[in-house]
């Protein structure tokens, strides 16, 4: 962290105290903890321009919600920006992230949080937004064509085709997380969940949230029960499963 960073961040906490690096969030920000006059904070810094953009999403998501529904979210400190790099400050917020949490469960527990995890996504996904999932479809393919142009992602030019030729039918739009995965869920000392990482939360198809939820338990029986349990929807079908997850989701 720079002085000028350093300065920044006081002029929002108050004088520091301690700061810990935690984590290189997959390549696109360095996580720390802060602990300063004024309580306790997450800090994302950013180095590459795409990254940077992201990041500034994520920080308009959270000075949104923070409108729309107070304490939902993570709660938003600041956004700024210092020589190459761009930082997002928010509160702290105890806990650990569901695959954490999934990995020290007992059995028991395993498929209590799984069907925890299903019930806090169907209650997330009430919140109307008006529209239809088409809208958000067709940002997201034109993004993934951009991205490929771009040489950001593992996903082909080949699968892009097909995705635009098999467009699932349109559904009713509404919030999603969008990068909805057990790494991006907290799970409080409480036992409650909230998301993480939202810079991709936005009005969309709540069918892709599902898939990338139900990732890691679709051969998993009990577990994919349990969740469907808690999420009271309809249950995805196969080719919905195949053209969100393994498809979809390849270009981001």
């Amino acid at each position: 962290m720079t002085e000028a960073t350093r300065v920044r961040i006081e002029q929002l906490t108050g004088d520091i105290g301690h700061v810990e690096k935690l984590f290189e969030q997959g390549g696109t920000s360095i996580v720390y903890r802060i602990e300063a006059k004024k309580g306790s904070y997450l800090l994302k810094t950013a180095m590459e321009a795409r990254y940077q953009g992201w990041l500034a999403e994520e920080a308009i998501v959270l000075e949104e919600w923070m409108q729309r529904e107070p304490g939902f979210l993570p709660e938003y400190v600041g956004f700024f920006k210092t020589e190459q790099q761009s930082h997002l400050l928010m509160q702290w917020r105890d806990g650990i992230t569901l695959t954490t949490a999934l990995r020290q469960a007992t059995s028991e527990r395993r498929i209590q949080l799984w069907q925890a995890f299903g019930t806090y996504l169907f209650h997330f996904h009430q919140r109307a937004t008006g529209g239809t999932s088409q809208e958000w479809l067709k940002e997201r393919i034109v993004t993934a064509e951009r991205y490929v142009t771009s040489v950001w992602t593992s996903g082909t030019m080949d699968l892009l085709k097909q995705l635009k030729s098999s467009c699932p039918e349109p559904i009713t739009a509404s919030w999603i997380h969008g990068d909805c995965t057990t790494d991006n869920l907290l799970v409080a000392t409480d036992g409650k969940l909230s998301f993480i990482d939202v810079g991709a939360m936005r009005p969309g198809d709540r069918r892709y949230d599902i898939a990338l939820a139900i990732s890691p338990i679709i051969n998993d029986p009990v577990a994919l029960d349990a969740f469907y349990e808690g999420y009271r929807f309809e249950r995805l079908t196969t080719r919905e499963f195949d053209y969100y997850e393994h498809g979809l989701y390849s270009f981001f």
